[in-house]
């Protein structure tokens, strides 16, 4: 399952759009081909361009992933044990972990999969569901991407594959971790994993 997160991964490393009147499936589409640009591009073969090639795909990511709302979902109840400063800090090194995490295995991980986009649905007009597939080994795995708009940009909060959600994924990690620990530990926590990533570089 996480080498399907992975390859999802790539597909979220795209360009958002600039105009309004983009939809959040087109956003998505628009941006497939700058991922892959990135991803596919001979020179980042070289193991020493390999920290710049993440960096490139991270910086897309970033742009189009809503960390803030994300992480506000993921922290539900506890969001509100969590002082401004410390939701504004939460959100920026839980949004470094993720990215350093996944973009590297994505790295390791990508062979050539390629998206096929099924479908979107308005749930409202600043929420939407996008439906696509993911062609991985020869079989069509489902994914359901749940996007806001912000400033009349579409940006993903939530991936479920399968059922398997995120955002519920997360929850239920966080949720164990605060009955045991403050807030303030636990932004120390995401600190030391995103540093012993860095140390595995």
């Amino acid at each position: 399952m996480r080498s399907v997160v992975f390859v999802c991964l790539l597909f979220l490393t795209v360009i958002p759009a600039l105009a309004d009147e983009d939809g959040p499936i087109d956003t998505l589409q628009k941006g497939v081909d700058a991922g892959l640009r990135i991803l596919q591009d001979p020179k980042f073969k070289d193991a020493k361009l390999k920290d710049f090639q993440q960096q490139k795909l991270g910086i897309i990511l970033e742009q189009l992933f809503d960390f803030h709302e994300f992480s506000r979902r993921v922290l539900a109840s506890n969001w509100k044990d969590f002082t401004l400063p410390q939701r504004k800090e939460f959100v920026a090194v839980f949004g470094e972990f993720l990215s350093k995490f996944y973009l590297r295995k994505l790295q390791e991980k990508y062979k050539d999969e390629t998206l096929i986009f099924v479908g979107q649905e308005l749930k409202t007009p600043i929420r939407a569901l996008v439906n696509i597939q993911v062609v991985w080994k020869g079989q069509k795995v489902p994914a359901d991407l749940r996007m806001i708009k912000r400033k009349g940009l579409w940006k993903v909060y939530d991936i479920e594959f399968l059922g398997i959600s995120a955002v519920r994924n997360y929850r239920a990690q966080f949720k164990s971790l605060l009955s045991k620990e403050t807030p303030a530990q636990v932004i120390e926590r995401m600190k030391m994993k995103t540093e012993q990533l860095e140390k595995t570089d």
